[in-house]
């Protein structure tokens, strides 16, 4: 009989996995949606759980307990042009997410998960080959109580990604991006934008890898914190032995509206290799009572100048965001979001 074996545990520093991988989540089955042209192959059924293959102890959880499985195909040299490929998450279900996207293809997708529930967990797995070109958004609004989603890419030679997530949730838990580059000359850029409000904690844990010489990897989070919510950034960059030439960049900052709120922001370099370059900065801190003043000179209430400053702010981390409709969705929500923090 052979051996169970233990995976290790992924790099999350300051967040407790071993206490949320004792939870078990929500026993329901159910499957992403696509919207796309019908050349963009898709399948959904526990028989695709088997593209799936765990390298750590949290890929074995959300295999254990699967809510789904969904894969796409994106053929080679497809353009997406002005419509965006959609990916829909179902209404009271996370589950599994398997997108592969053809040599040469160049797309935009949209990832949306608005789902309620208890416990919840989301894998998504991102295979890009090379020549490849995506812009890819996470938007995610779930209403569950606890959400464990984690994100991971791959990007073979000459690939570019352009990732934004806005976290705009109301779920307590872990979002991980995980991003490897390993084919030469492949950029991957991750901006991250999150509103923490309420009672929530929730980490956030974005890691690019550069394995192959030449590559790129830029990191930007930025989140707000209100009411009495804790928020966790995390941001590795790692840089590996024989990665010559290449770059990884980061920048983490957090801003509290709040006594209460709790905020983290921990900048990480792991250089390998000499013959590179690398930079982070990080902040936390309160809203600038100078640029309040400034602007409630200006004649605008103290409630509306805050609303400015704050959508200033989370710009850094959304304005890779294109779709005119969307954005003001997510300004929409900021705004609900402050006035019943002010109530």
């Amino acid at each position: 009989m052979a051996e169970a074996v233990t995976l290790p545990a992924p790099n999350l520093p300051k967040f407790p996995l071993a206490r949320y991988l004792k939870l078990q989540p929500d026993a329901v089955l159910d499957r992403v949606i696509l919207h796309a042209p019908q050349s963009v192959a898709y399948a959904a059924g526990s028989s695709e759980v088997q593209r799936f293959t765990p390298v750590t102890s949290l890929d074995a959880w959300l295999l254990a307990h699967p809510q789904g499985a969904t894969t796409i195909d994106i053929p080679a040299h497809f353009v997406s042009g002005d419509e965006p490929i959609v990916l829909t998450g179902p209404k009271q279900a996370g589950g599994l997410l398997y997108v592969h996207v053809g040599k040469g293809a160049k797309v935009t997708i949209q990832e949306k998960w608005a789902s309620g529930g208890n416990v919840l967990g989301v894998w998504l797995v991102l295979v890009i080959d090379a020549d490849a070109e995506v812009s890819w958004l996470s938007y995610d609004s779930f209403t569950a109580e606890t959400v464990i989603a984690n994100r991971t890419a791959t990007l073979g030679a000459n690939a570019k990604l352009n990732w934004t997530l806005a976290g705009f949730s109301r779920n307590s838990g872990l979002n991980r991006v995980d991003v490897r580059l390993l084919g030469q000359n492949a950029e991957a850029t991750v901006n991250v934008g999150v509103l923490a409000a309420g009672s929530q904690h929730v980490s956030y844990t974005t890691s690019v890898t550069n394995e192959a010489q030449h590559t790129v990897g830029h990191i930007n989070q930025r989140g707000v914190i209100t009411g009495s919510a804790h928020l966790l950034f995390n941001g590795i960059g790692h840089i590996i032995k024989g990665a010559r030439g290449s770059d990884a960049q980061q920048e983490n900052r957090v801003l509290m509206l709040s006594p209460h709120a709790e905020g983290d922001a921990n900048p990480i370099l792991l250089i390998d290799e000499n013959d590179v370059t690398a930079g982070h900065a990080a902040s936390v801190t309160r809203v600038n009572a100078d640029q309040l003043y400034y602007l409630m000179s200006r004649g605008l209430s103290a409630t509306l100048a805050k609303r400015l400053v704050i959508r200033g702010f989370l710009e850094g981390g959304l304005a890779e965001i294109d779709d005119v409709r969307l954005k003001k969705e997510l300004f929409a929500t900021i705004d609900r979001t402050l006035v019943a923090e002010d109530a």
